[in-house]
C-alpha cells in the first residue's frame, strides 16, 4: 500500500494512504475489539500514548499491527516526529470518526443521545403506567449511569411489570431465568437496586422459598406431622403447606399485623383463640393465596394493624379484602391517631399525599381509615405501629 508523507515542520511529518478509504480491512476479533474501544470517543483526533493505554500492555504489539492496518487502508493518518533517530507516533487523525463508528458496530453521539432518549421515553412510560415503578424510573432518570446501566436497568422494569401483569411467583432465579433466559442472569449489583426501589418479595420474586410466619392458636395437621404454631411463640411455616391434604385446628379470630417486630411481640404472648399473622408489606401471591385457603379451610373474623401511613392503608386494604370477598368481617385495629400521639413523627411528602387522595377516593375504605387518611393530611405526618404495638 502506497503511503503520502506530508512533511509538516522540522522533525515532523505526516503519513496517510494514498488512496481514501473504502472498507476496513478484515480484522481478527481481538483487533476490532481493540478499534472499538478506540472509538468509544467521538475525538477525531487521539494521542497515540492514550490508545496504547486502552490496549494495555498485554496487547501494545496487536496495537502497533493495528496502526499499521487501519493507516494503510487509509482509516486515519499519523502526526509523527524524528525522535532519537527514528520517527516515533504522536498522534492519529480518524479519516471520518463516524463512518469508522458505524463499521464496527460503536454508537455515534448522535445515536447514543437517541439511545438515551428512547431509554428516559420508557422509563417515563413505566413510571405513568405504575405507580409501584415510579421510585426505580426516578432513580434512573435523576442518576448518572452509563446509557447501557440504564437500558438494562429498564429492560428488567419492564420484566417485573410483565411478571407481575402475567401474576407469575417464584425465586429470584425463576425471575432471571423469566426475564433473561438464565438462572444467573441477573447480577448481584442488580439485585441490590431491584431490592432497593422495589417490593420483590410482594412482587412475588422471593429470595426463599416463602414461608408465612404465625403464632398464637393455631394448629396444622400435614401427612407428615403436627404443627403449633404457638408453641415457640411463633413459627415460619412454607406456604405449600397451606393446601389439601392439611387439616387445621382452627382459632376463633385472625390478627394480622404488618410489622415484624411489633408482630414478634404481639405472637408471643396472644390471647387463647387468636392466631397471629405476619402480614410482610404489600403480600406476595403466595402469601394471599396460603392466607386464603387458611380463612376458607378455618373462617373467622380478623383485626388488621399497619403503620398508619398511605402504604400501610393500602396493605390493609389489601389484605381485608381476602375476608371482604368471602363475606368475613375484618376491622383495622390500633391504627388511629390515638394510638401514635408518643410514636416518633415523619412529614408526609407529595407521594404520600397523592397516595391518600387515592385511597380517599376508593369505594372500598372502611370508616376508621377514611378517618385516618383525614387524620394524616390534617396532621401532616404518619408514624410506624413498632412504637407502640
Amino acid at each position: 500500500m502506497t503511503l503520502q508523507v506530508v512533511a509538516s515542520g522540522r522533525g515532523r511529518r505526516t503519513r496517510m494512504a494514498a488512496q481514501p478509504l473504502t472498507k476496513l480491512p478484515d480484522l481478527s476479533p481481538p483487533m476490532r475489539e481493540l478499534l472499538r474501544r478506540w472509538l468509544a470517543s467521538d475525538a477525531s483526533e487521539r494521542q497515540w500514548d492514550s490508545l496504547l493505554q486502552k490496549a494495555g500492555r498485554e496487547q501494545l504489539d496487536l496495537a502497533d499491527e493495528l496502526l499499521v492496518r487501519l493507516l494503510e487502508c487509509g482509516a486515519l493518518r499519523t502526526k509523527e516526529r524524528f525522535l532519537h533517530g527514528q520517527w516515533r507516533t504522536e498522534r492519529i487523525a480518524w479519516m471520518d470518526v463516524g463512518a469508522l463508528q458505524r463499521a464496527v458496530g460503536v454508537p455515534s453521539a448522535e445515536e447514543r443521545i437517541a439511545n438515551r432518549d428512547d431509554v428516559a421515553s420508557a422509563l417515563r412510560t413505566l413510571a405513568a403506567s405504575h405507580d409501584w415503578l415510579q421510585p426505580a424510573a426516578h432513580s434512573c432518570l435523576a442518576g448518572r449511569a452509563p446509557t447501557a446501566t440504564l437500558k438494562a436497568r429498564t429492560e428488567l422494569l419492564q420484566a417485573v411489570s410483565r411478571w407481575r401483569a402475567e401474576q407469575r411467583f417464584g425465586l429470584r432465579r425463576d425471575f432471571a431465568l423469566y426475564a433473561r433466559g438464565h438462572t444467573k442472569a441477573v447480577s448481584d449489583a442488580e439485585w441490590n437496586w431491584l431490592d432497593a426501589h422495589l417490593p420483590l418479595e410482594a412482587l412475588g420474586i422471593a429470595r426463599f422459598a416463602p414461608l408465612i410466619w404465625l403464632g398464637g392458636s393455631l394448629g396444622l395437621v400435614t401427612p407428615s406431622g403436627r404443627v403449633d404454631a404457638g408453641a415457640c411463640g411463633f413459627c415460619g411455616v412454607p406456604a405449600r403447606v397451606f393446601r389439601a391434604g392439611t387439616a387445621v385446628e382452627a382459632p376463633l379470630r385472625y390478627w394480622l399485623i404488618e410489622n415484624r417486630a411489633s408482630f414478634e411481640r404481639q405472637a408471643e404472648s396472644a390471647a387463647p383463640g387468636t392466631c397471629v399473622l405476619w402480614l410482610p408489606g404489600q403480600p406476595s401471591s403466595d402469601w394471599l393465596a396460603a392466607i386464603a385457603w387458611l380463612i376458607d379451610t378455618a373462617p373467622a373474623a380478623a383485626a388488621i394493624s399497619c403503620d398508619p401511613d398511605p402504604a400501610g392503608i393500602s396493605i390493609a386494604l389489601t389484605a381485608g379484602a381476602l375476608w371482604s370477598v368471602r363475606g368475613l368481617a375484618w376491622e383495622p385495629y390500633r391504627m388511629a391517631a390515638s394510638e401514635w400521639h408518643d410514636a416518633p413523627m415523619t412529614a408526609l411528602n407529595d407521594f404520600d399525599k397523592e397516595r391518600i387522595a387515592q385511597l380517599q377516593g376508593r369505594p372500598d375504605l372502611p370508616p376508621a381509615l377514611s378517618k385516618l387518611c383525614a387524620d394524616l393530611l390534617l396532621q401532616g405526618t404518619k408514624a410506624e405501629q413498632e412504637h407502640w404495638l
